[in-house]
């Protein structure tokens, strides 16, 4: 796997952005004059005060294998995300606080960053603590890196599906190649509507909407759920 909103290399590949710059005001006009750094603190600032946002990537990869993902967060501990690939892999994953519940298919759990054993298949959900959780896993986290950039470039006035933005370009400095385009709201609050990577190696894009809206994350029925805790340390391998 190669994907772990955790691991800031690799962000990206599960739609990580960074966001942000020095403090400013909120003021959105007609003709905007802030800097492309004071509309990505805005951005920054109004972002990360949300109860909870769904943010979707597609991503394509040098290699040619796609993937796309919809996380649904309160940005701190409780979210639900679920991923497909060209490859055929299935994940769903629901975290609550310091637990994770994990579904996939044959193929996610070929390429499972821990061992396997066949009771693992047994229930359609594993249970397994936060902190267990290794990149290979390719498990989101709900949390979401809106960090800081002091380079950037504010570009012209334009739309997102019928809405005016400012986009704004930055180096990506995470991946090491490409650039990051942000599309900011040029109404009302500025929220990060949109963000765009083109590098080398891969492309993504990266959709926020459902501001502040109801967020019901639970645990699968106790039924369907396996708990990795109740299964031996030596077992074997499927």
């Amino acid at each position: 796997m190669r994907t772990n909103a955790a691991v800031v290399a690799l962000c990206l590949l599960t739609g990580g952005v960074a966001v942000g710059y020095a403090d400013t005001d909120d003021t959105v006009g007609t003709t905007d004059t802030r800097s492309a750094g004071q509309l990505l603190n805005d951005a920054n600032r109004t972002m990360k005060a949300l109860t909870s946002v769904t943010i979707e990537t597609d991503t394509v990869s040098g290699m040619g294998n796609s993937r796309s993902s919809t996380l649904r967060t309160d940005l701190k501990g409780r979210c639900t995300y679920e991923a497909t690939e060209t490859t055929g892999l299935e994940l769903e994953q629901r975290r609550i606080g310091e637990t994770d519940f994990i579904r996939g298919n044959d193929i996610y759990f070929e390429m499972w960053g821990r061992e396997t054993v066949p009771a693992m298949r047994e229930k359609p959900w594993l249970k397994s603590p936060v902190s267990s959780a290794v990149g290979a896993d390719a498990l989101a986290d709900c949390a979401w890196p809106f960090s800081s950039s002091a380079k950037a470039t504010k570009g012209e006035p334009t739309e997102i599906e019928g809405k005016p933005v400012i986009p704004v370009e930055v180096p990506n400095e995470n991946v090491g190649d490409g650039t990051d385009t942000f599309y900011i709201a040029a109404e009302g609050k500025p929220y990060l509507l949109k963000v765009v990577h083109e590098g080398r190696h891969h492309q993504a894009t990266t959709k926020f909407s459902a501001f502040d809206a109801p967020l019901d994350v639970r645990p699968p029925a106790a039924a369907d759920v396996l708990d990795l805790s109740s299964l031996p340390e030596d077992g074997a391998d499927e």
